[in-house]
């Protein structure tokens, strides 16, 4: 290697490294609010290394601080399918997804919560996410979840003023929708609260200006779930944002006047850290949005 080549290889280097310090801090001050949470969706763990890798890098960068972030939130579709092949008798086999995940995660020195997507759900991989899903494999599913994870399929918690809602969009599968009525009941009761609110699922919810967001059969709408929206509507100044995947896309919206929806793009099946940011402002109650793709940070809106 001549010394031309040295000198030039060097120069692209801190230019690199200049272009993506400038990207963290851009971000940096661009995102305000006393808390951030990442959003991933759609991270798809398998066998493909290189989605290991991916999740195993954005992992480092948030323990590092290069990517700051207090919480981290995955909105379903964690793994392609939970185990990889045959369904094996015992949930420790060396084919389960959600084990190699749950090791991925142990790493991260953050909080963390995820969402069960329909890919959540597939206990055998050569099951079409997208068939319906029979009660005996939603409850199977869960079990295993419950053993691995130690996940309720829905649950919410309370942090930094705030109360975080985490949905089951796959639930209610089985009876041709999203939600069963025990959830919706649930959801009732978590939000007769005088915190603000945030809530994350998988499915795409139908916003107030028609968007493609998803397949129109895996659209949440007031059609399918009129208590889900009857919810909304009652509690849209309560309800900050709603945060979505699945779509496979970056989209958002608004519903009913008020609340922010934003479906994060997949962050296993497409190339670059494709992650949103939420900056939590607990004094003005109110999120900053940003997100990254391919080519960097943008910001998405503030509230």
């Amino acid at each position: 290697m001549n010394t031309l080549f040295k000198y030039l290889l060097f120069s692209i280097l801190v230019l690199f490294y200049a272009c993506s310090s400038s990207q963290f801090n851009e971000e940096k001050e661009a995102i305000v609010g006393d808390f951030r949470i990442l959003v991933l969706s759609d991270v798809h763990i398998s066998n493909d290394k290189i989605k290991d890798n991916r999740f195993k890098k954005v992992v480092e960068l948030v323990n590092t601080g290069e990517l700051f972030a207090d919480m981290m939130v995955i909105t379903g579709d964690c793994v392609s399918s939970i185990y990889d092949g045959d369904k094996p008798e015992d949930h420790k086999s060396v084919n389960n997804r959600l084990l190699k995940l749950n090791i991925m995660l142990e790493r991260l020195e953050k909080q963390h919560y995820l969402v069960m997507g329909n890919h959540d759900y597939k206990i055998d991989k050569s099951k079409d996410s997208d068939d319906p899903f029979s009660q005996e494999e939603i409850l199977a599913a869960e079990k295993i979840w419950k053993n691995v994870m130690g996940m309720n399929p829905y649950y919410s918690i309370e942090d930094y003023g705030w109360k975080f809602i985490f949905l089951n969009s796959m639930r209610g599968r089985y009876l041709g929708r999203n939600f069963d009525k025990e959830q919706m009941r649930w959801l009732s009761g978590e939000l007769n609260t005088d915190k603000p609110v945030l809530i994350f699922l998988h499915h795409p919810v139908e916003t107030d200006n028609p968007k493609f967001w998803c397949y129109p059969k895996d659209l949440i709408t007031p059609e399918k779930e009129p208590e889900f929206f009857r919810l909304m509507r009652e509690n849209n100044t309560k309800v900050k944002g709603i945060f979505v995947g699945h779509g496979h896309m970056w989209v958002s919206d608004v519903l009913f006047d008020k609340i922010r929806v934003f479906e994060t793009d997949s962050f296993g099946d497409a190339e670059g850290l494709k992650c949103s940011i939420i900056g939590v402002d607990t004094v003005r109650q109110a999120i900053t949005v940003g997100r990254y793709d391919d080519i960097g940070f943008v910001e998405l809106e503030r509230n």
